[in-house]
C-alpha cells in the first residue's frame, strides 16, 4: 500500500538522529517521539520538505509532526504570499467572515444563448442574459462562499489558483437545468470530477439565485433562501481528500449552508440556533430543514461514520444528512476544549493521504466509538437535542 509506504519512509527518517550532524538546522519530532536534524526547505501541499546534512530531502506529512513543528511551520508562511492558504490550521475560528463588494464583474461574452462573467474566483455562463448588475449580487455570494470556507482553519479547500475559476452554468428554465444534469427538487447541483485538476461545475437554474421575472427583467426575489446554494457551493470548494467520508463531505457543505447568510456575510458565531431549528424543524421562516424533531434514533456511530455515499444518500437521508450537521457542529465547536483541535488533526491526516479508518482514529483519540457517541449525545443533550445512537450498525 503507497501510504504505508510513506509511513515507513518517514519513520526510517526521523530514526536517523544518530547519523546526522547537530549542527544541521533545527531539531524535528515525529508525533510518535521520533527526532531528525534539518533544515526547513519548503512547504509544499501539506508535506514539510526538510534537509539532511547530506543534502538529502524528505518529504515529511504534516499529520506526522509534533504540534510544536506545526506551528513553526505556520510561522514561517507568515506574510509569505505563496504559502498554501489551506495551511490555516494556526488561524482562530471566525465569528463573522464578510466579503467586500468592491471587485470587479468581467464581461467575457454576451450573445444570444450564451452570456459568459467573471469574478475573482468564478466564471458564469448564462443561458439567458441577467445583467452585470444582478450578476455582481450572485457573485458576491459566490465570492463570500469561497472567503467563508477558506477564512474556516480546518484546511478545507482546493489549491488555490486565481487563474483557474470555478465554473457554474446558469439556466433560464428549470428543465434546462434538468436536461444539462440537474435533479428534480434541488436548488442547484455540483457536478463533480475525477479528472486532476478539474474543478467540476455548480449548475443552477435561475430560480434559485434569488431572482424572479416581472416582464422581460429579472428583478431581487428576497423571499429566495440560498442555503442549498451554499451546500453545494461549498463542494465545489472543497478539498478533494475531505470527499471520502460521506458524513464529513456532507455535514460540512450542511454546517455552511445553514450558517446565517446576508450581503455577503457569513455570521458564524450565531449559526448555532440556525442549525438546530434547520435540523430539528424545517427552519426559521419555514425556508426548509431536515425536521428531524429533537428527540431520533441515530445508527451506530463506528457504521455511520464509514457509510458508503449510496447508502448515506439513500432511503434515510434526511437523517443521515441532518445528523452530519450536527456531527461537523460538535467537532468543530464542542468536542474537547472546544477548539476544534481534534478535527484539524483529522483533516491533516487525510490531507496527507491517510486512509479514512486511520484518520478517524485522531478524531476518537482514544476514545472507542461507543465512549465517543456518549459524548456527543451528552453535549448536544444540553443544546436540547436527544441523540439515541444504536449500540449496533
Amino acid at each position: 500500500m503507497k501510504n504505508t509506504a510513506r509511513l515507513c519512509l518517514v519513520t526510517g527518517a526521523l530514526c536517523s538522529l544518530s547519523l546526522l550532524s547537530t549542527a544541521q538546522g533545527r531539531t524535528w519530532t515525529s508525533v510518535q517521539g521520533k527526532s531528525l536534524e534539518a533544515e526547513f526547505v519548503k512547504l509544499d501541499g501539506q508535506k514539510a520538505v526538510l534537509k539532511r546534512s547530506g543534502g538529502q530531502t524528505v518529504s515529511i506529512p504534516l499529520a506526522q509532526l509534533s504540534q510544536g513543528d506545526r506551528d513553526f511551520i505556520a510561522e514561517q508562511g507568515k506574510g509569505n504570499s505563496s504559502a498554501n492558504p489551506a495551511d490555516n490550521y494556526h488561524l482562530p475560528w471566525p465569528r463573522t467572515v464578510k466579503c467586500p463588494d468592491n471587485f470587479k464583474v468581467e464581461t467575457i461574452k454576451e450573445e444570444k444563448g450564451e452570456y459568459v462573467y467573471e469574478t475573482p474566483h468564478f466564471r458564469f455562463i448564462c443561458d439567458a442574459r441577467l445583467g452585470a448588475g444582478m450578476i455582481k449580487r450572485l457573485g458576491l455570494l459566490f465570492e463570500a462562499t469561497h472567503l467563508a470556507n477558506k477564512s474556516l482553519p480546518i484546511g478545507n479547500i482546493p489549491p488555490h489558483d486565481d487563474s483557474a475559476k470555478f465554473p457554474a452554468y446558469l439556466y433560464e428554465k428549470f428543465s434546462t437545468y434538468l436536461e444539462n444534469g440537474g435533479r428534480e427538487g434541488t436548488a442547484g447541483i455540483f457536478l463533480g470530477t475525477t479528472r486532476p485538476g478539474d474543478r467540476g461545475k455548480i449548475l443552477v437554474p435561475f430560480d434559485s439565485l434569488g431572482v424572479k421575472t416581472m416582464g422581460s427583467t429579472y428583478i431581487i426575489d428576497r423571499d429566495k433562501d440560498s442555503s442549498t446554494l451554499i451546500h453545494e457551493l461549498t463542494h465545489q470548494l472543497m478539498s478533494p481528500q475531505a470527499k471520502q467520508a460521506s458524513w464529513f463531505c456532507e455535514g460540512s457543505a450542511e454546517y455552511m449552508g445553514m450558517t446565517p447568510y446576508s450581503g455577503g456575510r457569513f455570521n458564524f458565531g450565531a449559526n448555532r440556533s440556525h442549525i438546530v431549528a434547520r435540523v430539528t424543524e424545517y427552519g426559521k421562516k419555514n425556508t426548509g430543514g431536515r425536521a428531524l424533531g429533537d428527540d431520533f434514533e441515530a445508527p451506530g456511530l463506528e457504521a455511520y461514520m464509514n457509510m458508503p455515499y449510496d447508502q448515506f444518500t439513500g432511503e434515510n437521508a434526511n437523517l443521515h444528512y441532518g445528523l452530519a450537521a450536527l456531527m461537523a457542529y460538535y467537532f468543530y465547536h464542542m468536542d474537547g476544549k472546544g477548539d476544534g483541535q481534534r478535527i484539524k488533526n483529522y483533516m491533516k491526516a487525510i490531507q496527507s493521504g491517510a486512509r479514512e479508518k486511520e484518520a478517524q482514529k485522531l478524531l476518537l483519540d482514544g476514545r472507542s466509538y461507543a465512549e465517543l457517541a456518549k459524548e456527543i449525545e451528552q453535549k448536544w443533550r444540553k443544546a436540547g437535542i436527544k441523540i439515541r445512537f444504536r449500540t449496533s450498525s
